[in-house]
């Protein structure tokens, strides 16, 4: 006796094809969400080093409102105790200066700060007599990401509040 029934379901053939089209579904979907990941840390880690520079510049401003000199600011930095809150975030504050002298006469101030707290200061000074028409600063914010140094750079002018008269150091 034979019998007519139909089968039905799928062959080895079309199981393989589909578990394969099912791969590379699955691991596009993956690599999307590791891509994701990692550009939002970068954005999370950009944010951090605006709110530190906006902090850095902020206290730098105040200082030099209430009659702080460049000396003062490379000697005894105002935002220390709030850029701590931060840890693994080491800042470098360079100025830069002009001049009434058209920018003839320049005082630049390095301060290179690690993240052992030392400091290393170089300077090139202008004359005594001179007063600053703007302060030129550029705040480098370090950090170490996924095992990779990782740096921001900001510059920006501050203007002159009322004369500054900067010693010779």
């Amino acid at each position: 006796m034979t019998s007519n029934r139909s089968q039905s379901g799928f062959t080895l053939l079309e199981v393989v094809v589909a578990l394969g089209i099912l791969t590379v579904g699955v691991s596009a979907a993956i690599s999307l969400f590791a891509a994701g990941t990692a550009s939002h840390r970068r954005a999370v880690d950009k944010i951090r080093a605006i709110e530190i520079s906006e902090l850095v510049l902020a206290s730098l401003e105040g200082a030099i409102r209430d009659g702080a000199t460049v000396t003062d600011l490379v000697n005894s930095p105002p935002w220390n105790p709030q850029v701590e809150r931060w840890p693994g975030i080491a800042v470098e504050v360079r100025y830069g200066t002009i001049s009434k002298q058209q920018a003839r006469d320049k005082l630049l101030v390095n301060v290179k700060q690690g993240r052992d707290g030392a400091r290393d200061v170089s300077y090139r000074t202008i004359s005594s007599e001179d007063y600053i028409d703007e302060l030129l600063v550029e705040i480098h914010v370090m950090w170490i990401s996924r095992g990779q140094g990782s740096e921001e750079v900001f510059r920006q002018i501050v203007p002159r509040m009322r004369s500054i008269r900067l010693p010779i150091p």
